[in-house]
């Protein structure tokens, strides 16, 4: 056992060919099997198909207006995968963040090397890898993935510098990072490694590094990228992109929350469930690393503490909070659960660690067994589709824990977190095989779209109240959002035949507001949504009921 963990640990290539493959194989395995689920997915899906509809690469649209709300990076990545491939897919959107998630795996390994060494490098990156938040979004087309990949490279260029007394390769290499961070989620990507540095420097007392850190010529390397995008954007619209308005938003979420406004503790639920199933083992790694003055190793674990303190802070204190906010810590609570996965492997007889590892799986055993009490009889009423793959999930899990602890007796609490690892790649499997094409067909808009654009045809169709990128997406035509009960009322009352996506729970008071004769010519769940296709104006064609299926 001694000799096998000394095998697949001894050099960067071995251990790049067990991280890597991992990686690929749980980020990428049916990627495109499953249709873009509101509510970002089918957004970046849209901004996607009109760069290449309109041939516009500076200036983006989402359902025919420019599109202000995130930086390009994700959404050119995007596109290009999708020029290459020939047209816009479900695999082409995501792409960009599963390669993401892959490097993302790579750069912890490489810091987690710098930091502690080759093998807790590689096993944070299969601590990462495995952990549920990282995995799904690995697997979801959002730029914040892009983001944490950036951040994470940043974090790996900055500590390579400093180890080397200030490397002008390493900075420039950092200060780009900033800059693509920059042009992936907006000045966020610029201010928060920049606090990171120095809050680590200043726990350090090693300020004087800044004299050193390229601040002259590096400062204005992470802003090149967002500064010429900006240009390009004024040269291509004739005019300056919103700055000022886009700056406006990020400051009213952190001060009031737009679209996701939560407590100010939010964080200390939300943040758990990222970190699932790793989150059992959380408690030992954070007792076995915090910083202790005079410790050995202070100065590296003091780095990874730093980030971590400023990306919580921010967060904590913002007041808009979504769960993906918090993907940029999870690498680096990766590399804590893993530098206590390497001690553990360290051969004591008998460890220190077995005690904590043995209650720390025991009482994911307990939790899985209880939500699988729970959880299995309430999937089979609700969602029966789901109680088959929802049963394997749950077998899957219970046997890797409870071959975990069977291992553990035996060769102590190292390879029983191997078992453990083992068991959550059976289990993500699953996930990627059977839950998630499962859900698909409560989650897809797409049977519906179908049913829209062939019921419409060619007439005008609109949506009201809100503006739902998915249905633009999947009729392949712009739709009108009507924003208030007036715009409605003029669209419905045109008297031609006219179209609407209205939200089933908005339907029945507008029909009686307005007093217009309307016919449900379809209707379908999606998601936790309902939404009806209304008609007004001529009478209904007499092929309507076929195409929508018999619909209700």
């Amino acid at each position: 056992m001694v000799s096998l963990k000394v095998r697949i640990f001894s050099t960067d290539r071995r251990c790049l060919l067990l991280v890597v493959p991992l990686a690929l194989l749980l980020f990428s395995l049916d990627l495109g099997g499953r249709d873009l689920w509101a509510p970002d997915e089918p957004r970046t899906g849209e901004v996607v198909r009109e760069i290449l509809l309109t041939g516009s690469w500076v200036v983006l649209h989402d359902n025919g207006l420019p599109y202000v709300e995130k930086p390009p990076l994700y959404f050119w990545i995007a596109a290009a995968l999708a020029r290459a491939a020939g047209e816009v897919t479900e695999l082409t959107v995501r792409l960009p963040a599963s390669l993401a998630g892959l490097l993302g795996a790579v750069c912890l390994f490489a810091l987690g090397r710098g930091l502690f060494g080759r093998r807790t490098g590689a096993l944070s990156a299969i601590v990462l890898i495995t952990t549920q938040k990282y995995f799904m979004e690995a697997r979801w087309a959002h730029p914040d993935m892009l983001w944490t990949l950036l951040l994470i490279f940043s974090c790996l260029a900055f500590h390579q510098a400093h180890r080397a007394e200030g490397d002008r390769r390493w900075l420039a290499a950092f200060y780009l990072g900033l800059g693509l961070a920059t042009l992936t989620k907006g000045p966020l990507g610029l201010l928060l490694p920049l606090a990171a540095v120095a809050v680590f420097l200043a726990s350090c007392r090693d300020l004087p590094f800044l004299r050193r850190a390229g601040l002259p010529w590096g400062l204005p390397l992470a802003v090149a990228p967002a500064a010429l995008w900006l240009g390009a954007y004024h040269a291509a619209s004739g005019g300056a992109f919103p700055v000022g308005e886009a700056i406006a938003r990020m400051l009213e979420r952190f001060t009031r929350g737009l679209h996701h406004p939560r407590p100010f503790l939010h964080t200390l639920t939300s943040l758990p469930l990222d970190t699932l199933p790793w989150l059992v083992l959380l408690p030992a790694a954070l007792a076995l690393t915090f910083p202790r003055r005079g410790g050995r190793g202070d100065r590296e674990v003091a780095y990874i503490y730093s980030w971590i303190a400023v990306i919580l802070a921010v967060f904590t204190f913002s007041a808009e909070k979504r769960g993906v906010y918090l993907l940029p810590l999870l690498p680096l609570l990766a590399l804590l659960i893993g530098r206590l996965w390497d001690t553990a492997l360290l051969g004591w007889e008998p460890s220190p660690l077995d005690g904590p590892i043995a209650w720390s799986l025991a009482g994911g055993l307990l939790l899985a067994a209880g939500a699988t009490v729970i959880l299995l009889p309430r999937i089979a009423r609700e969602a029966p589709a789901l109680h088959h793959p929802a049963a394997i999930l749950a077998a899957a899990a219970l046997l890797g824990l409870a071959a975990a602890l069977a291992v553990l007796r035996r060769w102590g609490g190292g390879a029983a977190l191997g078992v453990f690892g083992a068991g959550l790649v059976v289990c993500y499997l699953t996930i990627a095989l059977t839950i998630l094409p499962a859900l698909d067909r409560y989650k897809s808009a797409r049977p519906f779209c179908a049913r829209v654009a062939a019921l419409a045809g060619a007439a005008p169709l609109a949506m009201y109240p809100d503006y739902h990128a998915a249905y633009v997406f999947y009729t392949r035509r712009f739709i009108r959002v009507l924003p208030d009960r007036p715009a409605l009322a003029a669209f419905l009352g045109s008297g031609e035949r006219v179209f609407c996506l209205i939200e089933d729970d908005r339907f029945e008071v507008e029909r009686r507001m307005l007093g217009i004769p309307l016919q449900v010519v379809d209707r379908e769940r999606v998601g936790h949504r309902g939404m009806l296709l209304v008609s007004a104006g001529a009478a209904s064609s007499p092929d309507e009921g076929a195409a929508r299926g018999g619909a209700p």
